[in-house]
């Protein structure tokens, strides 16, 4: 009886343990999907690109905001828009960068975390930019449920500011003369 006893504290023991683990992980098939995403990111598949997406994902950028949640095509919309002004784009591959981690958390969720250097040439005036973007992507059978992504475009935005101004003073001093 007290072995029986013991067997069962132990079983029960090693349950309790096994509920409350957290996972982390640098290899798994969802990072795998995550670098199939910036691959066909960095080939402009967009096609590819969206069907590692779940049916009814939503993906945020630089908003936790309910209301701002977009559907994959929006947002390829908008990457295809930014990526319009760029005569190259990708990401660096140096030191530990891009940094893949799969997470899954005490709720039972699974989330990869990106890490890496977005590096673009402007198209017209070779102005080269880098800018540090970080993705958080939950998954669900597979695909990508919900996305997370944060980066700053303020660089950008001043770099297409530039351009323009020095067009309109180009265009200015044409009809000058």
């Amino acid at each position: 009886m007290k072995k029986l006893f013991l067997l069962g504290f132990a079983v029960i023991l090693f349950a309790a343990c096994q509920n409350n683990q957290k996972q982390f992980t640098r290899t798994s098939l969802e990072i795998d999907v995550a670098k199939a995403l910036l691959k066909d990111y960095h080939a402009g598949d967009w096609e590819a690109w969206a069907t590692h997406y779940a049916d009814t994902a939503k993906i945020f950028h630089n908003t936790w905001d309910e209301s701002k949640g977009t559907t994959p095509e929006e947002t390829a919309n908008s990457l295809k828009a930014i990526l319009n002004n760029m005569s190259s784009y990708h990401f660096e591959e140096e030191d530990d960068l891009p940094w893949y981690e799969m997470v899954t958390n005490d709720k039972g969720s699974t989330w990869v975390y990106f890490w890496g250097n977005w590096k673009g040439t402007l198209a017209a005036n070779n102005k080269e930019l880098k800018i540090p973007v970080h993705l958080a992507l939950k998954f669900a059978n597979g695909k990508i449920a919900r996305e997370e992504g944060f980066y700053n475009l303020s660089e950008f935005t001043a770099a297409l500011r530039d351009i323009e101004a020095a067009k309109m003073n180009t265009e200015a001093s044409e009809e000058n003369n």
